[in-house]
């Protein structure tokens, strides 16, 4: 009776023809008849091996539950409903589903998968695949599958290739993308499997490779499916050339650079500007057997800082995350450590038109008056705008600012420290790091604090204490990185909302908890057209800056890329991403 009143009320519902793309605004780059991207070389030769290095280890082949430390490349063991090109930021082309159709109030989406989709062991990849796995990452999976699909009402298999979503009636345009997005699991792999197992049980895939072999503390290796369903898929077409892919693991990163320089794997992406600047010498390079290119990155690069836990009482007044933040002596670092390669971070969407300009607009002071809760007058008066020092009599100046911040909010010098002159506590705090590279740039930082009158400690923790102390925000500081893309949505929930603070392993390591946050990335979440999406994004932007949730670090418009000539690529790169695998290989396997 229930299905037969479902039916009916699907019947009633006027819905879009079944497209194999689905565009958030305007129109898709690429017409439903395309048979490959543009960055592409569709007559790439499949062969050959890339290998990639990774730091520490791994002690589990399943990637979707919130326990262990995750293989690198298991992503590319499975397939999603749908894909984005990394050249286009605001559309989604059919994978698993050949098409997708949508109510005219976008509250119910019916995917129709393709007939041809398969997984490894050739069983066809039906809709009760998708409905188990949704409903499976909702109960066991990782918390955040949780906050992306909170507005997922319902999920039915009409027939054997027909899934059916039904949402609440908010209006989250990113929600699509995020079901767009969702990896199709095996349900007849895992009905014989614990699912919340993080263990080595090689998982059963769908996607270009499948697990080949793997020893823990080693390194881990795939083979590409010689009869992958989708070889031929336009959005697969000259991709995932490789007929292996494997990660060598080491130690740590100065290990790895020095296995790099012996060939004992293929490509780095060099994220030490000393190395860049200096390290790579040598005949191998000097011959052009290494090769080393700045490619251009036109991503957003979103935010990297040192991020305050809002969860420890000594970081809940802004006035003190500013003082602190003021302390950071970017120049200094940057020229000094980093031989002036990085700028200066200064928006959580840094490289892209959605950062917040020095000004605010008039569209974003429309924005701040529909806010329930109002923001200060020194919101409006005084915006964050980061102005280095240049020179120490600048540095000085500033910490004298901070100094006053700081004796404002009621932490005086007491016997040459920073103490609460009620409850007499110290301010001090620990910065919590994985790589001991990292230490160098903490320490002028830390002597800049302790002139301040605050104690900071270095505390360097192996990978797996990290990742589990980051996820159980056992933590005071950290250095962190909040990705951003050019449609954000559903992320932002995840990084800053209220109800994500509490979920343990969510992205909001800061844990700050703020109403017009959560108004703001509802009112993002609901835009209609690219531009209202886009002065909605930069309210948000002047509004996180302003709360100095982060120090703000720096990054880089560019991926500094070292690769040993074996190695080849497209002539075009895509505008989104490296594109690492629609390059290829001149050798055969050996």
């Amino acid at each position: 009776m229930i299905k037969i009143i479902f039916l009916l009320l699907l019947n009633s519902l006027c819905f879009s023809e079944c497209r194999s793309v689905y565009s958030l605004y305007g129109q898709p780059k690429y017409l439903p008849t395309f048979s490959h991207y543009d960055y592409v070389n569709p007559n790439a030769p499949k062969q050959g091996r890339l290998v990639q290095s990774s730091i520490g280890s791994f002690d589990t082949l399943n990637q979707f539950v919130p326990q262990g430390i995750p293989a690198a490349g298991l992503s590319y063991l499975y397939d999603t409903l749908m894909v984005r090109p990394d050249d286009e930021p605001d559309s989604q082309y059919g994978l698993v589903a050949q098409c997708i159709e949508l109510s005219d109030d976008q509250k119910t989406l019916i995917f129709r998968l393709d007939p041809n989709a398969k997984f490894h062991d050739g069983v066809s990849i039906q809709a009760e695949d998708v409905v188990w796995t949704f409903n499976t990452l909702l109960k066991k999976g990782d918390p955040r599958y949780k906050l992306y699909y909170r507005d997922v009402k319902a999920v039915k298999a009409q027939d054997r290739n027909t899934v059916i979503f039904t949402l609440s009636d908010t209006h989250n345009q990113d929600l699509i993308f995020a079901i767009g997005g969702l990896p199709v699991l095996p349900k007849h792999f895992w009905d014989h499997q614990s699912f919340t197992k993080a263990d080595l049980t090689v998982p059963l895939g769908s996607g270009p490779y499948q697990v080949k072999d793997f020893k823990v503390n080693s390194d881990i290796t795939y083979s590409r499916v010689k009869d992958y369903w989708a070889a031929n898929h336009p959005t697969r077409k000259g991709q995932f050339n490789f007929d292996e892919l494997k990660w060598v693991y080491f130690k740590d990163d100065t290990v790895a650079f020095e296995a790099f320089k012996s060939h004992l794997y293929d490509l780095r992406v060099e994220h030490r500007s000393k190395l860049w600047a200096t390290g790579y010498q040598g005949p191998a390079v000097e011959s052009g057997e290494i090769i080393k290119e700045e490619i251009m990155n036109r991503e957003p690069q979103g935010m990297q800082g040192f991020v305050f836990n809002f969860r420890r009482p000594i970081f809940k007044d802004r006035q003190v995350r500013k003082a602190i933040a003021l302390a950071f002596d970017f120049n200094w670092v940057n020229s000094q450590l980093f031989y002036s390669q990085y700028q200066r971070a200064s928006s959580y969407y840094n490289n892209s038109h959605l950062a917040a300009g020095a000004v605010i607009s008039p569209h974003e002071l429309t924005i701040y008056n529909q806010l329930d809760h109002q923001l200060p007058e020194e919101f409006f008066v005084s915006p964050v705008v980061i102005n280095d020092p240049e020179n120490e009599a600048q540095m000085r100046d500033q910490l004298l600012r901070a100094a006053k911040l700081l004796d404002d909010a009621g932490w005086v010098i007491e016997n040459g420290w920073r103490v609460n002159k009620i409850t007499g506590e110290r301010l001090i705090f620990e910065i919590l790091i994985t790589q001991a590279s990292f230490e160098r740039v903490i320490l002028p930082y830390q002597e800049h604090l302790k002139r301040l009158g605050i104690d900071v400690v270095i505390r360097k923790v192996g990978p797996s204490e990290y990742v589990n102390r980051i996820r159980s925000f056992d933590f005071d500081m950290t250095t962190t990185v909040f990705r951003a893309n050019l449609n954000p949505g559903n992320e932002l929930f995840d990084y800053w909302s209220s109800k994500s603070a509490n979920v343990m392993g969510s992205g909001n390591i800061s844990g700050i908890a703020d109403a017009r946050l959560d108004q703001l990335i509802q009112l993002v979440m609901e835009a209609k057209t690219r531009d209202e999406l886009e002065h909605r994004v930069r309210a948000l932007d002047r509004l996180l800056m302003w709360e100095y949730i982060v120090v703000p670090q720096w990054y880089l418009d560019i991926h500094r890329v070292a690769y040993w000539n074996s190695l080849l690529r497209p002539e075009i790169s895509p505008d989104f991403d490296l594109g690492l695998m629609t390059w290829w290989s001149k050798d055969n396997l050996k």
